[in-house]
């Protein structure tokens, strides 16, 4: 069994539901899984990855939840070095563009190892309270690093994404034997926050597997 979350974090947990339970309300009762993945994540002072907290840490006494490589040691940072110096060399490009920078140790590492080799450094990222701990991380590199909300339509550079594909929304889709649905949140019973809801959809997985009836898999539109 899970501990009980302490006061603020079970109330900032129902913050984040009466934000979401607004929202579908306002939708006409029912929000697609990928609209209430975003929300839960990135909703701008209450999603998981914009409320501010640090989750991203060395160790539990930092108050962070988890901790990714570039963290623990700066090997892992030189050694993707490497090859991001050899697709730069491949491309002919000096730019990197890194979608999701969690705390900005491997953007710091990289620009730090490649040096002169990369004249831009371009970071994706949609959480406020992150990009504040990145301008930090790479304060020493000035101008060469720089933000953006979403990827371009058109760019040149290689691309960098360290464990950030998990944490993109995605959109659900549900076989019940006979035909494909949408699966969607809609505001739960009384007592109950919320409750899944399927609405038919002309929209099939991308293979044919054949799916059992009662099978779920997802879409990664944003990933694509």
């Amino acid at each position: 069994t899970l501990p009980a979350p302490a006061d603020d974090a079970r109330a900032h947990s129902e913050r984040v539901a009466a934000h979401i339970r607004e929202e579908i309300v306002a939708a006409g009762g029912w929000m697609s899984f990928a609209r209430y993945m975003e929300r839960t994540l990135y909703a701008p002072g209450l999603g998981y990855y914009a409320s501010g907290r640090t989750i991203v840490g060395r160790m539990p006494s930092s108050g962070s939840d988890f901790v990714t490589a570039p963290e623990l040691s700066p090997l892992f940072g030189r050694a993707l070095a490497r090859q991001v110096a050899q697709a730069l060399d491949a491309s002919g490009s000096d730019e990197v563009w890194e979608f999701g920078a969690g705390s900005g140790a491997l953007a710091a590492e990289l620009l730090a190892t490649l040096g002169e080799r990369v004249r831009r450094y371009a970071i994706v990222e949609v959480s406020a309270p992150l990009r504040e701990r990145q301008r930090e991380a790479t304060r020493v590199f000035g101008d060469r690093v720089r933000w953006l909300d979403a990827l371009p339509d058109s760019m040149s550079g290689v691309v960098v994404a360290n464990e950030v594909l998990d944490a993109m929304p995605v959109d659900l889709l549900h076989f019940d034997g006979a035909a494909w649905h949408s699966r969607g949140v809609v505001r739960g019973e009384e007592g109950g926050a919320f409750a899944w809801a399927d609405r038919p959809t002309g929209v099939r997985p991308p293979l044919d597997a054949g799916f059992a009836a009662g099978s779920t898999t997802e879409l990664h539109a944003q990933a694509r």
